[in-house]
C-alpha cells in the first residue's frame, strides 16, 4: 500500500480525527492471512521528523503477528526512508513479512541500500538497534512521546498519535507546520466542546437556576431528559462509526444509520402513548434499551464482520434489521417523559425546559462521543450510551414524584 491516502484533509483539520480501517490490527491480520508463509506486505507512509506513523504501522503488524502465533516478530520487519528524517513528509517504507527475513534477503537489502546512498536504513534485522527492538508494542508506546500503540476496529483512529497529557505541549510552537495542520482537528474539537459547555451554562443552566420558580424537585425530572439526549446521540454516533466498515464508506454509514434511526425512532414515538402509559411502563422500555445496547456491544462487530462480503443491497437490509428495532425502542423514552411531565407540571413551564435540556445534551453528546471514541474507543462510547439510559431509568420516578408533589399542593 503506497500512499493510499494523503494529507489532503489537513486543510480542514480533519486528518487526526478521521477513522481508517486499512490500518487496524484486524486489517493487518487479513493481509497476513492472504499471504503465503514467506509473503510480505509493503506500506509507505509520509513520516515526521519525530517518527510516529511508520512506528504505528510496525506496532499494528507486530500485534497482528502476535495474534497469529508469532512469538517474537522483530526479525519480520525492514524499515527504510527516502532520505534522513530531518524534515516532515519523508516517505518511509515498512516491509512486514509473515515469517522472519532470511539472511539472503537481508544481504540483498543491504546491497541495495549501499548502491542507493539516498536511502536510509531505519531498521534491519541483525543491526544493533534491531537487537534492542521491543517485542511489546503497548509497552513501547507507553514510554514513547507519541501514541503509537496498535489500534483496532473498535478505535480505528490510526492518525491520532497525540497523548492526552502531552497534546498541548506537543502542538505548542508548531503552528504553521505539518504537525499543526495534521492535528488541527484536535484543537477545533476542544474549542467546540468548550464553546458548547459555556453556551449550555450561559443559556440554560444559569437562567434555570435563577428562575423565580426554580426548585430542587425540578432538577431530577430535567436530568432525565439530559440522560435520554446523551444516551441517544452516543449510541447513534457509535452505530455510524461501526457501519462505516460494513457499508464501505462514511457517507453510506452516515446516511443509512441516521435515516433508519430517525424513521424507527419516529415510529417508536408515535406508538409510545399506547405502549408506555406511565412510569411503570417506561422503566421496562429503558431496561430493554440498556440490555440491547450492551448486547450490541459484543454481538454487532461479530455480525458485521461475518456478513461483510454480502452485496450492498443485502447489506442495506441487514442494516435495517439491526438498527430499526433498537431505534424503535429508543424513540419512546423522550415523548413519554414529555407527556408525563406535561400532565404533572401544568403552568410550571417545565416542558419547554425539557426540550431545551434534551437538545443541549444532544449537542454536547455529539462532541463528547468523538472525544470518548478517540481516547477510549467505540466500545466505551457505546457503553456510555447504555449508562446514560440506565441513569434515565433511575430518574423516571422523579417524574411521578413531581406529579405527586403538585397534587398535594393543589
Amino acid at each position: 500500500m503506497t500512499l493510499v491516502d494523503t494529507w489532503a484533509s489537513t486543510a480542514a483539520g480533519a486528518y487526526a480525527l478521521s477513522e481508517n480501517n486499512l490500518y487496524t490490527v484486524e486489517a493487518f491480520r487479513e493481509y497476513f492471512d492472504h499471504l503465503r508463509s514467506d509473503g510480505m506486505i509493503a506500506i509507505t507512509r509520509w513520516e515526521f521528523r519525530q517518527p510516529r506513523e511508520a512506528l504505528r504501522v510496525v506496532s499494528q503488524a507486530t500485534e497482528a503477528l502476535h495474534e497469529l502465533g508469532v512469538i517474537n516478530p522483530r526479525d519480520n520487519f525492514i524499515v527504510t526512508s527516502d532520505g534522513p528524517l530531518d524534515q516532515d513528509g519523508r516517505p518511509v517504507i515498512v516491509l512486514a513479512k509473515k515469517s522472519a527475513f532470511t539472511s539472503d534477503e537481508i544481504a540483498a537489502v543491504r546491497s541495495h541500500l549501499l548502491s542507493h546512498p539516498k536511502l536510509v536504513n531505519l531498521y534491519l534485522p541483525g543491526d544493533a538497534n534491531a537487537e534492542n527492538a521491543s517485542n511489546d508494542p503497548h509497552g513501547f508506546a507507553a514510554s514513547y512521546q507519541y501514541n503509537v500503540a496498535p489500534v483496532f476496529d473498535s478505535s480505528p483512529f490510526f492518525f491520532f498519535t497525540l497523548k492526552t497529557a502531552n497534546a498541548i505541549a506537543d502542538l505548542r510552537g508548531t503552528r504553521g507546520g505539518m504537525d499543526w495542520r495534521v492535528n488541527l482537528g484536535i484543537v477545533i474539537l476542544g474549542m467546540v466542546l468548550l464553546i458548547s459547555i459555556v453556551a449550555v451554562l450561559a443559556f440554560l443552566v444559569i437562567p434555570l437556576a435563577y428562575e423565580p420558580q426554580a426548585s430542587h424537585p425540578r432538577v431530577l425530572p430535567l436530568s432525565y431528559f439530559i440522560a435520554v439526549g446523551l444516551g441517544y446521540i452516543l449510541v447513534e454516533i457509535t452505530l455510524i462509526q461501526r457501519f462505516v466498515l460494513f457499508l464501505g464508506h462514511p457517507t453510506y454509514a452516515l446516511t443509512v444509520v441516521i435515516f433508519l434511526m430517525l424513521l424507527a425512532s419516529g415510529t417508536g414515538s408515535l406508538t409510545a402513548r399506547r405502549l408506555t402509559a406511565g412510569t411503570r411502563a417506561l422503566k421496562p422500555v429503558l431496561l430493554i434499551i440498556v440490555i440491547a445496547v450492551v448486547a450490541y456491544l459484543g454481538l454487532l462487530p461479530v455480525i458485521l464482520r461475518s456478513l461483510i462480503g454480502l452485496n450492498f443491497a443485502v447489506k442495506l437490509l441487514v442494516s435495517g434489521a439491526l438498527i430499526v428495532p433498537l431505534g424503535f425502542v429508543m424513540g419512546m423514552p423522550f415523548p413519554t417523559g414529555l407527556r408525563l411531565l406535561d400532565e404533572s407540571s401544568i403552568g410550571t413551564g417545565l416542558t419547554e425546559w425539557a426540550w431545551a435540556m434534551n437538545a443541549s445534551a444532544s449537542v454536547l453528546g455529539s462532541v463528547l462521543a468523538m472525544v470518548i471514541a478517540l481516547h477510549f474507543g467505540l466500545n466505551v462510547t457505546f457503553l456510555c450510551g447504555a449508562l446514560a439510559y440506565a441513569l434515565a431509568g433511575l430518574l423516571t420516578p422523579a417524574l411521578s414524584l413531581l406529579r405527586l408533589s403538585l397534587v398535594r399542593l393543589d
